[in-house]
């Protein structure tokens, strides 16, 4: 019985807005244009990130490989309803999730809010609390990182650009 519905449902998905317009506008869209392989600097220091899609394109993995001696870092991102969500998975063992409703209004950046967090150690321990993705255009695009620890608040900018394919 549920398989005579289940074209209705996807053709629901697909006329849905939150599916994504064909022009590439939507927050989602943005993010899964970032699939791929990026090279990147933060104070400095180089890095590299990779962008898979995953899920059946519900959701989009980030693999952060941080300079030796620090540990690699993964964000998943996915729909959640009207907004978009973002689970970090850190180097300091906590997960923040962070939410954000979509783009802002210039189309070019999505800033993603804390929701909540699993795993802090303490209630002052370090952890990720925001990040905005600013795009630039097709090869480039910046991080914003917004952490706090014992109330102090901080921030790392990263700049990535798109590596070459040979």
């Amino acid at each position: 019985m549920f398989t005579r519905f289940l074209p209705w449902a996807i053709l629901l998905a697909l006329l849905s807005p939150a599916a994504g317009s064909p022009g590439g506008d939507d927050p989602w869209t943005k993010l899964l244009s970032l699939a791929g392989e990026w090279e990147g600097t933060e104070a400095g220091r180089t890095t590299t990130l990779t962008y898979t899609v995953i899920s059946g394109g519900n959701a989009l993995m980030e693999s952060m490989k941080m300079p030796a001696p620090e540990p690699d870092m993964v964000t998943i991102y996915h729909r959640g309803g009207p907004a978009l969500v973002a689970t970090h998975y850190c180097s300091m063992g906590s997960q923040p999730r962070m939410r954000a409703a979509g783009a802002t209004p210039d189309g070019k950046s999505i800033r993603f809010h804390f929701a909540d967090i699993t795993n802090l150690a303490k209630p002052d321990g370090g952890h990720i609390r925001h990040r905005t993705v600013n795009f630039v255009d097709a090869r480039h695009f910046t991080q914003q990182w917004f952490g706090v620890e014992k109330g102090k608040e901080d921030s790392v900018l990263f700049h990535w650009a798109r590596k070459q394919t040979k």
